[in-house]
């Protein structure tokens, strides 16, 4: 009898073992189809081999992820996660981007956009529904990684193949659009860098590895935009590095690659003469366009993805080209082609996960790994923010998934300090 205590208590130690564990580590196969879905957004697996086009491998994947997630949470009776308010805000930008279609200049155009958002928004859901662990939140961000090596390389090669766009490197897919390219792989340096601080030394040489191809595909690229996002984004590294010698270093690290930049920066434009820089004066006639546009129709714009069609009938009567052209601002983008109704709940959406991604940096919820990934989601999105001010990125998938990465780390963090 005097062992009876002791084997309750055990009893009592075992069972609350595999209350708090097991519920930890949901959904393992749909997680490692997630991890396999974000490497081949960055790969493209169907435009590298157009052989497996017809497969639609990435979105089988997708698919297949979902129904497994589905399947769990009905056979556990537990509920899906959203989380308030990004996953709210989310759903209201894709609502009032599906009402734009209604009276879109070109409709087609705008469901087709409308469909994307609508497979953005199952993305963001697979990811909070899944990535409910710091080890997990480290393993995506390490697929994102090693996804993002596939355009680096592609477009290093292919610079050095002579492969070019009015001078500018570029790869396939969605990353045949130098600004695009540069501007995502910006947002890969945080988190390359946040991870590196804590890896061991072989992977560590492997992710400075990385930022440096990303790095080098970003200057060949002539994105001056993606450039001062980068430039913001290994400002806000340098500040947040708690050692002096390690803000030193960033430093001298920044500054040494401004030097540079300024030393062989080659675009034919030049950064000097701003009135006399054609693309810099098309960025400010979008721009214009853009607010024309928002004026002539307020609630819910001219179409997702629609503005683009509109230019012409919108562009400034000075302006020499009446062309197509995208709206060069994310932020103008989202006001001319969804209205008041799909702005508002996008700047909150933006708004609303940089708070949490800044104060999830913070939580005692958290282990030190986990803060810093906070800190470089958070880097991140402003690298996003920063290379949005000169280009259309609305429709990118990439920035959508750091705010649900964002999410879970407050999920995280939360159940951390529940417990």
């Amino acid at each position: 009898m005097k062992n009876e205590p002791g084997l309750l208590q055990m009893e009592l130690t075992r069972t609350s073992f595999y209350t708090i564990e097991t519920p930890a580590e949901p959904a393992k196969l749909c997680f490692k189809l997630l991890l396999l879905f974000v490497v081949c957004l960055y790969a493209l697996p169907a435009q590298l081999f157009p052989a497996l086009e017809a497969l639609h491998i990435t979105q089988v994947i997708a698919v297949a992820a979902l129904v497994l997630l589905v399947l769990e949470k009905l056979t556990t009776r537990e509920s899906f996660v959203l989380v308030w308010p990004e996953g709210y805000l989310l759903l209201a930008f894709v609502g009032a981007a599906v009402l734009s279609t209604f009276s879109a200049f070109w409709p087609l155009r705008a469901y087709e956009a409308s469909l994307d958002l609508i497979r953005i928004v199952l993305a963001y859901f697979l990811i909070v529904n899944t990535v409910v662990t710091e080890k997990r939140l480290r393993a995506i961000l390490l697929a994102s990684i090693i996804g993002g090596l596939f355009p680096a390389v592609g477009t290093l090669n292919g610079y050095m193949h002579g492969d070019l766009i009015e001078g500018r490197a570029h790869w396939i897919g969605i990353f045949g659009n130098p600004n695009e390219l540069a501007y995502i792989l910006v947002m890969l340096v945080p988190l390359a860098v946040v991870l590196a601080g804590s890896a061991r030394y072989s992977v560590k040489i492997m992710l400075w590895a990385a930022i440096s191809l990303y790095v080098a595909a970003i200057y060949v690229t002539f994105s001056r935009g993606s450039l001062i996002g980068l430039l913001g984004v290994a400002a806000l590294l340098t500040i947040r590095q708690k050692g002096v010698l390690l803000k030193v270093l960033m430093a001298i690290l920044l500054a040494g690659g401004l030097a540079f930049g300024a030393a062989s920066w080659t675009r034919s434009d030049g950064v000097s003469d701003i009135k006399q820089d054609y693309t810099f004066q098309q960025r400010i006639a979008t721009v214009k366009a853009g607010l024309s546009m928002f004026a002539a129709h307020p609630i819910v714009g001219v179409g997702i993805n629609c503005a683009v069609v509109a230019f012409p009938l919108y562009a400034p009567a000075d302006f020499k080209s009446k062309g197509a052209l995208v709206i060069h601002n994310t932020i103008i983008q989202a006001l001319s082609e969804t209205g008041v109704l799909g702005f508002v709940p996008f700047i909150l959406l933006i708004a609303f996960g940089l708070y949490h991604a800044r104060k999830s940096a913070r939580s005692e919820g958290l282990q030190p790994l986990g803060r810093r990934i906070s800190s470089g989601l958070e880097i991140s999105m402003w690298g996003a923010i920063i290379c949005g001010l000169s280009g259309g990125f609305l429709l990118s998938w990439f920035p959508y998934i750091v705010i649900g990465l964002i999410c879970s780390t407050r999920q995280i963090a939360g159940a951390a300090a529940s417990e």
